[in-house]
């Protein structure tokens, strides 16, 4: 079992910034009336990353599929066991220094709560040292006993979320 790689997102915040610069101006074009945020822990100053680089992009439901439609001419498909009529998932690990990840989700959805996430650790510097202590021992038991720890601690976090 491989243990997961953990760094402080300090660390490649330089490399972080000029992916993102390109991505978001490509994602512009694709998509000029779609959202595109930096979600995820590089986007979460004092958190801890295994390296990748994750962007939401918000759309209407009206544009969902072709939005959809557009990432899969550009963007590997990610997780197609995981979409549902209101979310989906891309990326590219090979174009960039990092691996992207990219979520697509109907705004006002259920699974639309990346942001949520993102502002409450920020805002919660207790919950993130809580969670970058999570991340750290659960490192060594490979993708998924690292990645089922982390589920555990964002299910609870989007417990706390207002009702819309």
């Amino acid at each position: 079992m491989a243990t997961v790689p953990i760094r402080p997102v300090s660390e490649l915040q330089p490399t972080v910034e000029r992916i993102l610069a390109g991505v978001y101006a490509q994602l512009a074009a694709l998509l000029p009336d779609a959202e595109v945020h930096h979600v995820g822990a590089t986007a979460i100053p004092g958190a801890l990353t295994k390296g990748d680089v994750d962007l939401l992009v918000r759309v209407s439901s009206a544009r969902f599929p072709t939005a959809v439609q557009v990432l899969k001419r550009h963007y590997a498909v990610k997780q197609p066991g995981n979409w549902t009529a209101t979310f989906a998932s891309f990326g590219d690990d090979a174009a960039h220094q990092l691996p992207l990840g990219i979520q697509v989700v109907v705004a006002g959805s259920e699974y639309d709560f990346f942001l949520f996430l993102r502002d409450y650790l920020i805002a919660h510097h207790a919950e993130l040292e809580e969670y970058n202590r999570l991340k750290t021992g659960h490192a060594p038991e490979g993708p998924e006993g690292y990645w089922e720890a982390k589920n555990r601690f964002l299910e609870r976090v989007l417990k706390s979320r207002p009702e819309s």
